[in-house]
């Protein structure tokens, strides 16, 4: 199992992969599906930022961490499960619709209805 860390401000999120860090300017090189986990992470959790700074609500501490369970037989995660880690102070009454926010993840909604997908040779 691969589990992410996604820490969130209002405008960066910076994102942890058991002992990878991908920032600015690190000297690591993540796999493209780290990559791609950390924009889907990174997403629902800016979403979530994003909600929290238009209605005035704390943000500190607030995270994403990601579960990602693969397929034995084909390796393709099976399950992809984040979980929204709040700020202790985080009014109960808008817990559904923080959720919503990073539900709302443009990346995730693009696994919902597939793009195609065309490769093809140029020369």
């Amino acid at each position: 199992m691969l589990t992410a860390e996604i820490e969130i401000t209002a405008y960066h999120a910076n994102v942890h992969f058991d002992n990878l860090v991908i920032s600015t300017g690190s000297e690591e090189t993540p796999s493209p599906f780290q990559l791609f986990l950390a924009s889907l992470g990174a997403c629902a959790g800016l979403n979530a930022a994003g909600y929290c700074e238009n209605y005035g609500l704390p943000m500190q501490g607030l995270k994403v961490i990601m579960n990602v369970e693969r397929d034995p037989n084909t390796a393709l995660a099976s399950l992809i499960q984040m979980q929204l880690v709040l700020p202790p102070s985080f009014p109960e009454d808008r817990k559904t619709a923080i959720l919503q926010a990073a539900d709302a993840c443009f990346i995730k909604n693009h696994l919902a209805t597939p793009p195609r997908f065309e490769t093809t040779i140029v020369e």
